[in-house]
């Protein structure tokens, strides 16, 4: 069995000599590494460079970063249940700051310390940085929503396409989400013209098949 520690070693010197050519770049890789290791990510502090206005330095933290504001804890007039508290002080976090003269980022500051479990890698593409609703997902969900098919039924029909709902990636407050943005007409204009592609797509494949078994 490999020493932890000199796991933990070989993953540190790994990250810190990573470069990236954007900052969302880093993003995903710091989200993918996180998904791996069991845990979720958030953006947390920037700065911009005073010139030309641009991020010049971003820190990505664990999900259990900081802890729950105390205001949040004491209202008395709340009309939804609390959520559970989720942040605990955690630590752990990547920094990467631009490299004006090359315009590459790279890692600045990385700690690996977590003070919560981890979660297993069956779970970790639930956790909230990790999930995603795939575009032709959207496309379903709409044509369902359309259809009338309650939330809780498209979710169990696209766990059931799936093959499980840790191949969904994604869980019904997603779906309730979408779909009551989707209602509002405030989806994003991307995703709008993605699900109008895809429903296009699917009716020329049908029509396709239909016509060739005639």
């Amino acid at each position: 069995m490999v020493d932890l520690s000199i796991e933990a070693l070989l993953d540190y010197h790994q990250i810190v000599s990573k470069t990236f050519g954007s900052e969302k770049e880093g993003y995903e890789f710091y989200n993918n590494y996180a998904m791996e290791k069991g845990f979720s990510i958030r953006k947390c502090y920037l700065e911009r460079d005073e010139t030309t206005k641009e991020i010049c330095l971003r820190k990505f933290v664990c999900s259990h970063q900081g802890f729950r504001a105390a205001k949040y804890m004491k209202k008395a007039n709340m009309k939804r249940k609390a959520r559970d508290i989720s942040r605990c002080g955690c630590t752990a976090k990547m920094v990467i700051a631009r490299n004006k003269k090359i315009g590459q980022w790279y890692v600045k500051d990385f700690i690996d310390e977590h003070t919560h479990e981890l979660v297993p890698p069956d779970l970790a593409c639930l956790l909230r940085s990790h999930r995603r609703i795939s575009d032709e997902q959207k496309a379903d969900i709409i044509e369902m929503e359309i259809a009338g098919v309650r939330k809780h039924q498209i979710m169990n029909i696209l766990e059931m396409q799936y093959g499980g709902y840790d191949m969904v990636r994604c869980i019904s407050r997603d779906i309730y989400n979408f779909c009551y943005r989707y209602k509002l007409g405030t989806i994003a204009k991307g995703d709008a013209q993605t699900v109008i592609r895809h429903m296009v797509a699917r009716q020329e494949r049908e029509r396709h098949i239909f016509s060739s078994n005639i």
